[in-house]
């Protein structure tokens, strides 16, 4: 089995090189961070995508504000109270300077969605901003999420700004392992991928690391090294089992 896994990660990888690039690069990472999941030993759980960014450089009504929430909606095909009240939820905040739309509920295939749209207008510099923040978890098929991603991406586009996605891989260990040995595991991966370890932080049941590869084209700086690549292991007392995240450039979620 083992001998199997490591063909796997390998076949992924090979077919990352000729092809990575503009084309499709999160369709790419999601396939990486699934083979490094099953290469380390864990089972997945879900996948989580966020993608976010300002959409205008100016500040809007509640009314405006409503109108672009429910072509989100509609776009996303997010299922409202009507249909599943047990999953839909809509709040919205507004204060003086600020509004804030945040609606969550399941799409046709039963992705869980959560979008936040905000508002706010600086009075000391007469300017404002509205953001658009987009969450995304899939329980099965991870990296066949593609579909949703490029509806996501088309709203960002109508406004012709940047976005950035952060992507992460959810885990769990059934095998009884100790984190000595997931951190053994950890580390050949690492090399298979050719990822340099930038940081590394072992303490509390806790294990995190920072590294480098060079089959994700992304990257940030953590002071002044690149890292694309967050892998992060925690012991859950409840389930008495250990939790696996996977993240690029960084684990956006908590753990």
């Amino acid at each position: 089995m083992r001998i199997y896994k490591y063909l796997l990660l390998i076949i992924i990888i090979l077919l990352l090189v000729p092809i990575f690039g503009f084309s499709q690069p999160k369709v790419e990472e999601r396939d990486l961070l699934m083979g490094i999941l099953e290469e380390i030993g864990a089972e997945f759980v879900e996948g989580d995508v966020d993608i976010g960014g300002t959409i205008i450089e100016k500040f809007i009504s509640k009314e405006e504000i409503l109108l672009i929430g429910n072509e989100i909606r509609q776009e996303l095909g997010i299922r409202g109270h009507i249909n599943l009240e047990e999953y839909y939820f809509e709040e919205l905040i507004q204060e003086e300077g600020f509004i804030q739309l945040i609606v969550q509920g399941v799409d046709g295939d039963n992705n869980f969605i959560t979008f936040t749209l905000s508002s706010y207008e600086d009075f000391d510099k007469n300017s404002g901003e509205t953001s658009l923040f987009i969450n995304l978890i899939k329980k099965l098929q991870f990296v066949e999420i593609n579909d949703i991603i490029v509806k996501v991406e088309k709203i960002f586009h109508k406004y012709d700004k940047p976005i950035n996605i952060t992507t992460c891989v959810v885990g769990t260990f059934n095998e009884d392992l100790d984190l000595k040995e997931i951190d053994g595991n950890v580390l050949k991966t690492i090399k298979l991928i050719k990822g340099k370890l930038v940081e590394e932080y072992i303490e509390d049941g806790v294990l995190s690391y920072s590294i480098f590869t060079p089959y994700i084209d992304e990257y940030i700086y953590t002071g002044s090294k690149k890292m694309n690549l967050n892998i992060g292991i925690r012991f859950n007392e409840y389930e008495n089992k250990n939790y696996i995240w996977i993240g690029t450039p960084i684990i956006s979620i908590g753990y």
